[in-house]
């Protein structure tokens, strides 16, 4: 055998006296020429004749040696298990001697657990395999921990790739990942060249599978803590078919650097990475390689040790690697409201100058390797364009380099965003950054909610409610085919945060594909089925079961809060829902000139829709409250979850991403009706505070925009104030955007607008808001229309038995088209009269006020 960069493996065929199948599942077994971490090894490759050198107190081993070596390397254990059956950890089982060629020699005692273990066993029949977690104190198992496909591999090792490494414990049944201990032992004497082995068992029979040699005085397996290596790549660029690989050590996946020219406006709302500059974490001895793949092929290689001594070079490809300094402390911080010392909830993220990010413990540096995170990843951590966020509840702990660091950090719309680079100092231990308050909309009532978030944890979204200045979080259980998510966390009444101020309720986001999606606030009890009518909501080939104006009807008479998921679409039974009253509000989850228009379009036809904000959260690519309802409540110090959702009902709304928006019209808020106004002049007025910035604030009259202001240069606040001659009833709402003609957007996964749009003030020229628009209606029936030929010929209603359905009616279609019928009679009456009132007016009117359902303790 040759040497292979400063180590050769021994050819121990003279010595085999027996057979690898004296190991268990032998199949699996190392044979032939290996390289284990990256070191030759070579063991023998006859199953059934001599390949291991079996070492019993009748019959040691000598090995010849006749080599210069700094250390040997033994692939050895113990045949019997006796461990597991009693035998005491560190007892003397082996001696190893080293004889010189200078007739010296040194020998060392080999320890139960300490150098060598036994051998593992398949351990048929045992839940938890006796050898895992009593490997020996001194020696690696000699299966290395592997990088798993970055992208691709098997579906049932699909949580493994979550923890990057090829994990043994993810195996089921557990097969033996290894069959023997590779113990290091340096040679106490290197100057003097060793002749030979001599090995002898103090009584259990020693197996050696495989002997190697080190000229290099290295540390064979390295005990160096990883460090980062940033790479700038000469072309292409740092995706997920780069991949850097080390041979004696470990590397983890490669990931784009930070790239602060991408950095949003504010800060601390994400940005963008560098296209061809990346990094990796690399553990390594000096004579360890590292290779540049890119997809599968590979580009350039280095050695370990001249990157240590240079601490720079260029590869033949153009590739320039270098390392970063390596100091760090452990630094304990802390987040706090700048006027009063407190600890504040919030968003952190830190980087150094080149551009490496770094997680506070117990969160990610990078969220699920960049890629689609739906239902994955939820909670704690939360991505906006390539930079991941921690929430942390006002304190943190974490690794942090000495030297120049950037951190960021965000507490919703209501503070400054931070941005500041700091010098964490040799012996420095503790941190502390201030965040300081920009406005404060619960001193005007305001009080913040999202209406939209999906497969969190309660505990999660209350973290990261408090982190953005949520104070009320609407957690949605539903249905995705065979999926079903947040079903535990239903609990019919808020959870409420130990400090009262942030609630978080799971309701339900009922759906169906054709129909429309809709979400149940305030629930008491599940209203099942949550998803029906089949793929992709429901089961595959699943029936239409129910709709959503009865689902709608079962929420309300829960003194439940009805919305229209993402409005308008999927647009089928909306018009239905609208004509017929069953909506407190329509959701918008991101400003589209489409979603604005149909809006605009179903005002215009005299209905009274309260407007609100929310994110359908899905993934960790969007922080809860992005987009956000504001509603006015009575005394936001003592609100709870259902009067935030009361004072939704109400119509007092604002729907933003960032700025806080105002609009008074004769001083009333929006959801208001002013009657008497036709034939005389309203006044109203407009103003917003943003930590985004700002170009343009614009009114909106029946959908036309009748007054309008914009900055040449963005501004942070702004007003604008109008006069309105009233002819006739009249819708009223105010809006603004971020800069640009095409609006600036987030960083979140929709990349959604900068914006804020209110909700109306209604004008009634008489004593009665009422309004219509005869085009409207006609297409509103079009649509009822479209429902029932669906339901009538398309929608899977026919069940291949006898059926109880649970509505408990005989006649399903009947059932089903009921509120169809209802939905076309009040349109009609529309079209003479105007529309009904809102659901909650008509309910209130109906049933007394239905503020009355139990509050939170």
């Amino acid at each position: 055998m040759t040497w292979q960069r400063g180590y050769r493996a021994l050819d121990l065929a003279a010595s085999w006296n027996a057979p690898l199948t004296l190991l268990d599942d032998v199949d699996a077994s190392f044979t032939g020429e290996r390289t284990l971490y990256g070191l030759p090894f070579r063991f023998g490759t006859d199953l059934d004749g001599a390949s291991l050198v079996r070492v019993t107190q009748d019959a040691p081993a000598v090995i010849p040696v006749d080599e210069d070596c700094q250390w040997i390397l033994f692939a050895h254990a113990i045949e019997e298990p006796s461990l597991f059956e009693g035998a005491p950890v560190g007892e003397t089982v082996a001696r190893y001697t080293l004889r010189y060629t200078d007739g010296g020699a040194e020998s060392v005692p080999v320890r139960q657990r300490f150098e060598i273990g036994p051998t593992p066993r398949l351990w048929e029949g045992r839940p938890l395999p006796l050898d895992w977690g009593q490997t020996p104190f001194l020696a690696l198992p000699d299966a290395q921990h592997r990088l798993m496909h970055r992208t691709c591999g098997r579906y049932d090792a699909a949580g493994a790739r979550y923890v990057d490494i090829d994990d043994p414990q993810a195996r089921s049944p557990y097969v033996l990942p290894y069959r023997f201990y590779l113990w290091p032992w340096r040679n106490p004497h290197p100057g003097r060249r060793a002749a030979a082995l001599e090995i002898e068992t103090a009584g259990p029979a020693v197996l050696i599978g495989a002997i190697t040699l080190s000229r290099l005085a290295e540390e064979p397996f390295g005990r160096t803590v990883s460090r980062e290596l940033i790479f700038s790549l000469a072309r292409g660029s740092v995706d997920e078919d780069v991949a850097v690989t080390v041979d004696r050590g470990t590397a983890t996946y490669a990931y784009r650097t930070v790239d602060d020219a991408g950095l949003s406006t504010p800060p601390a709302w994400g940005g963008a990475t560098s296209e061809r500059t990346g990094y990796v974490r690399v553990a390594a001895v000096p004579s360890a390689t590292v290779a540049l793949d890119v997809a599968g092929t590979v580009e350039a290689r280095f050695t370990w040790g001249d990157l240590l001594e240079q601490g720079r070079i260029t590869t033949g490809d153009g590739t320039e690697w270098r390392l970063t300094e390596p100091g760090r402390a452990w630094i304990r911080g802390t987040v706090v409201d700048a006027a009063t010392g407190e600890p504040l909830t919030c968003r952190l993220h830190f980087h150094t100058p080149d551009g490496i990010p770094l997680a506070p413990y117990g969160h990610h540096a990078h969220i699920n390797s960049d890629g689609n995170t739906w239902n994955l990843d939820i909670g704690g951590d939360v991505r906006l364009g390539q930079r991941t966020y921690a929430y942390i509840d006002g304190e943190f702990e974490g690794w942090l380099p000495h030297g120049r660091v950037i951190v960021e950090a965000a507490h919703g719309f209501d503070y400054v965003p931070l941005r500041e680079e700091l010098t964490i100092r040799p012996g420095q231990r503790t941190l502390e950054l201030r965040l300081e308050r920009f406005h404060d909309p619960e001193a005007d009532g305001y009080v913040a909610g999202d209406t939209h978030v999906h497969f969190v944890s309660t505990h999660g979204a209350e973290l990261e409610a408090r982190g953005e200045g949520v104070r009320v979080t609407n957690l949605l259980l539903s249905q995705w085919g065979h999926l079903h998510t947040n079903v535990e966390d239903f609990t019919g009444h808020p959870h409420t945060s130990a400090d009262g101020a942030t609630h978080v309720h799971t309701g339900q986001e009922n759906r169906t594909a054709m129909l429309g999606h809709i979400n149940l606030l305030g629930l008491r009890a599940p209203i099942r089925p949550w998803c029906t009518g089949g793929a992709e909501e429901s089961d595959l080939g699943g029936g239409l079961e129910t709709t959503l104006a009865h689902w709608a009807d079962e929420c309300h008479a829960q003194g439940g809060t009805v919305l229209l998921a993402h409005f308008p679409v999927p647009n089928g039974e909306a018009a239905a829902l609208i004509a017929t009253g069953r909506l407190d509000g329509v959701e918008m989850i991101a400003y589209d000139d489409y979603n604005i228009t149909q809006y605009y379009r179903y005002l215009n036809a005299g209905y009274r829709l309260t407007l609100v904000g929310g994110t359908d959260k899905m993934s960790s690519e969007v922080p809860i409250g992005l987009v956000r309802t504001y509603a006015r409540v009575t005394d936001p110090a003592t609100m709870d979850y259902w009067d935030w959702c009361e004072a939704v009902r109400s119509g007092d709304t604002v729907v933003t991403s960032g700025p806080h928006l105002r609009l008074s019209v004769d001083e009333a808020p929006p959801g208001s009706v002013l009657t008497g106004t036709g034939g005389r002049t309203v006044h109203g007025a407009a103003e917003f505070r943003s930590i985004f910035p700002i170009d343009r604030l614009e009114i909106v009259v029946d959908g036309t925009v009748v007054e309008s202001r914009r900055w040449d240069e963005p501004v942070l606040t702004g007003s604008l104030d109008f006069d309105l001659q009233v002819e006739e009833s009249s819708w009223v709402a105010a809006r603004c955007y971020g800069p640009g003609d095409g609006i600036a957007r987030h960083r979140d996964v929709w990349e959604r607008p900068i914006m804020a749009h209110t909700s109306p003030v209604y004008l009634a020229a008489d004593d009665a808001y009422r309004r219509t628009d005869e085009g409207v209606l006609a297409e509103m029936l079009h649509l009822i229309d479209g429902v029932e030929e669906h339901i009538r010929h398309r929608a899977r209603t026919v069940w291949p038995g006898p059926v109880g359905h649970r509505h408990g009616t005989s006649d399903h279609t009947r059932y089903l088209l009921a509120p169809l019928a209802e939905a076309r009679q009040a349109i009609r009456a529309s079209s003479m009269t105007g529309p009904a009132e809102p659901a909650s007016v008509r309910r209130t009117n109906r049933a007394g006020n239905e503020s009355d359902a139990p509050k939170s303790s």
